[in-house]
């Protein structure tokens, strides 16, 4: 008896898939023309496409365990929360709608774009309910797990496609804007400007935000590579290669990137650079014959065994000048071919900021004054872009992810 209840179960389940993969593909003819108001479009040049007719194919189920420990009752509230959530999206993708009382008119304005966000236009939840789900629920804490948590989602629909996260990866920091008269805004003599900054990792071929470190504008930046690169390691990615400004590559930074997450930095060298002799051969061994009484001591292993070990011990500038040494003669070996690709990759860095400034108004659009509202805005838009190239991969787009100028 129980064997056929599971049954009708499993079929019921097959023949819910089937329901919910036709009502994707529908596909209704208006006026002689087909609008796409049921199935996914990729906004292009030639196809603009509205916001929130994107959005609506954003699958939300893997936020599903942020937002269970956000509302107790989630299972029977979920077709309520992931409409706050695509419109929390949408916020940042559109310039005009920062504050929250626009947000609100527009949903109860607009019966479109509330639906494709997965609202009911006759039955909105109140603005206190989203003012409080936005302003007071999402806080850095919740903000964090959810870019992290989406990041892997990311990853798990690009191994779909036989695509890998994190291959070839660039980081450095951008500066937050404060708003003008801003009383804990700090200067920075580096940039002429008032503000903070934030650390940013991201992949260059999918232009996909990796991972993130909000900072003062005074802070040094070359401390976020381990943060990084370890809360990458807690959903499984593995970076390759990182290409990094002169802040970043310390003797520290080199060896733990190299040794404890297997990852490369590619990096101009600097003027006042000289050869360190720490990182000779025979110094290494020297220092490593030091330890011969530690239980993880061997005779006569290889040289990576030897780098390891002294790293694992906390000797860092042997093991960072090791590579360091060696990273410099080869780019000196190959130096037009080394300048030319780190000139080509920080030029990538640098159209990308500009264009997350000028399409989401990283810095511009800063709600309110003050170092908390600035960083929550700015991971926001981390989030938003990054939502953009989940809905074309959960829709069988793997080209330009990111891309947010054809949004309308």
């Amino acid at each position: 008896m129980n064997h056929r209840r599971d049954e009708n179960i499993a079929y019921w389940d097959v023949d819910k898939q089937i329901k919910k993969y036709r009502k994707k593909q529908e596909v209704f003819l208006i006026d002689g023309n087909f609008e796409n108001k049921h199935c996914f479009v990729d906004p292009t040049e030639e196809t603009p496409v509205e916001t929130s007719r994107v959005l609506k194919f954003l699958d939300l189920e893997w936020a599903d365990p942020i937002l269970k420990q956000l509302f107790p009752r989630f299972n029977w509230i979920k077709h309520r929360l992931y409409p706050r959530v695509r419109l929390v999206i949408i916020m940042k993708l559109r310039k005009d709608l920062q504050k929250v009382a626009e947000l609100y008119r527009v949903i109860q304005s607009n019966e479109e774009m509330a639906r494709n966000l997965g609202f009911d236009p006759h039955a909105l939840p109140g603005y206190e309910t989203i003012r409080h789900f936005i302003n007071d629920l999402l806080d850095d804490e919740v903000l964090d797990h959810l870019f992290y948590v989406q990041v892997g989602e990311i990853k798990c629909q690009l191994d779909r496609y036989g695509e890998t996260l994190g291959e070839k990866t660039l980081e450095d920091a951008t500066i937050i804007t404060a708003k003008r008269d801003d009383p804990e805004a700090v200067y920075s003599g580096y940039y002429e400007d008032w503000g903070w900054k934030k650390d940013l990792l991201f992949d260059t071929k999918h232009k996909v935000f990796l991972a993130y470190q909000n900072l003062g504008v005074t802070e040094d930046e070359g401390k976020a590579l381990s943060c990084n690169l370890e809360k990458l390691r807690e959903i499984s990615i593995n970076v390759d290669e990182i290409t990094v400004d002169g802040k970043y590559p310390t003797y520290k930074n080199i060896a733990i990137a190299k040794h404890g997450y297997d990852t490369n930095l590619f990096y101009r060298p600097q003027k006042d650079w000289v050869h360190n002799s720490k990182g000779n051969i025979g110094e290494i061994n020297k220092r490593y014959q030091k330890y011969w009484k530690h239980n993880d001591f061997r005779v006569n292993p290889d040289i990576h065994y030897k780098l390891g070990f002294l790293c694992r011990r906390g000797d860092y500038e042997w093991v960072g000048a090791y590579h360091r040494n060696l990273h410099v003669q080869i780019y000196n070996r190959r130096l037009k071919h080394c300048r030319r690709r780190y000139r080509n990759e920080r030029n990538k860095n640098e159209s990308f900021n500009n264009y997350l400034k000028q399409h989401l108004g990283f810095e511009t659009s800063l709600p309110q004054k003050g170092r908390k509202h600035a960083f929550k805005h700015t991971t926001l838009c981390l989030i938003a872009i990054n939502a953009v190239a989940l809905t074309r991969l959960q829709n069988g787009e793997t080209e330009h992810l990111t891309s947010v100028a054809y949004l309308t």
